[in-house]
């Protein structure tokens, strides 16, 4: 009888034994685990901490290529660009130079904070940011290289639907602040926009609204939640359209787009797609509403903001090489009916 008790006892000890180290073990399993994990943030921490920021921008500056002359960028980016994929690919309608000269000011606002984004980049791909100059005078070659011609009916009717609701919250916006109870600005220059109606009249009103704001930039300051960069893609986009747009029903026959206008439309987006990196570096060193307020948007005209960085036309046409004036690439007379 007593032994039957001491086996069970026994067997009872050892089922507990079994029980704890199982626990035992899961815990151990669970602790190697954490520690693993944290020893792997630690040689992150570790790597990140070897790296010399100094060491990787030198680097990048070495290996980037930086020779402005504009054939010879537009020879060597040109392989790139073609494998951008030409599916709903925008229609560039901005001035190179111009561009350029905001590329350089934005390089120079970043120069001081270029070694806070790479400690904390993985990848801030400098080398691609450091290109951007010569990109941009690629473009600017490319532009030249695109017979004058008309935009379709198709590409007028995309830069007029990539505007429209920008122009309609810019237009809603200003009737509040015009309102007599505010009086940021005469009531009936904002009237005055809203009339009319067509396309004509619409390309007008892109031209118009960002010139609103730029007059009354004092009465409006800090007062309206549009971006720069906005109030200058509405202004392009008006630039471009005003000449390819005209009262009457007959439309002029025009050409599809030449291999010279996608070629040039695919460096203008690998261009805004690199600009797009600086901004990550600065966002990342300085935070977003610092690097927003630091660099100029990539088509800025004039200056909308408080650093002053965006320059005027003049100013970009002065620093760009052989003095070279700033022109659209397709300024081409009218030829599309308004309707």
């Amino acid at each position: 009888m007593g032994g039957n008790k001491d086996k069970k006892a026994r067997a009872k000890e050892a089922k507990a034994d079994k029980k704890a180290g199982a626990k035992a073990g899961k815990s151990d399993g669970v602790r190697a685990a954490k520690a693993g994990k944290k020893e792997a943030r630690s040689a992150r921490k570790r790597d990140r901490a070897g790296v010399n920021p100094a060491a990787l921008i030198a680097e990048a500056r070495a290996a980037a290529f930086t020779d402005e002359a504009p054939e010879r960028a537009f020879a060597h980016f040109r392989p790139l660009a073609e494998r951008v994929p030409a599916a709903d690919l925008p229609v560039f309608t901005g001035q190179p130079l111009l561009m350029r000269a905001n590329v350089m000011a934005a390089l120079d606002a970043l120069e001081p904070h270029l070694p806070a984004a790479v400690s904390a980049l993985r990848e801030p791909r400098l080398k691609e940011v450091f290109e951007l100059p010569a990109l941009v005078m690629a473009l600017d070659f490319s532009a030249a290289r695109v017979p004058v011609a008309t935009l379709s009916a198709g590409e007028i009717d995309r830069m007029l639907a990539e505007g429209a609701p920008w122009r309609e919250l810019m237009l809603s916006y200003l009737e509040v602040a015009s309102h007599p109870l505010l009086g940021l600005l005469p009531r009936e220059r904002v009237a005055a926009v809203r009339a009319g109606s067509g396309k004509l009249d619409k390309a007008r009103d892109f031209v118009a609204l960002p010139g609103l704001f730029a007059e009354f930039s004092g009465a409006l300051a800090g007062k309206h939640p549009f971006p720069a960069d906005k109030l200058d893609l509405l202004a392009t986009l008006g630039g471009a359209l005003v000449q390819q747009v005209r009262p009457g029903n007959a439309a002029a026959a025009v050409p599809k787009r030449t291999e010279e206008a996608i070629l040039r439309d695919r460096i203008a987006a690998l261009v805004a797609e690199r600009y797009d990196h600086l901004q990550v570096l600065a966002a990342v060193a300085l935070g977003k509403r610092k690097a927003d307020a630091l660099l100029p948007a990539l088509r800025a005209a004039v200056s909308l903001g408080s650093n002053g960085a965006a320059e005027a036309q003049e100013d970009a046409t002065a620093e760009a090489q052989d003095g070279a004036p700033a022109e659209a690439p397709e300024s081409a007379p009218a030829g599309m009916t308004d309707g």
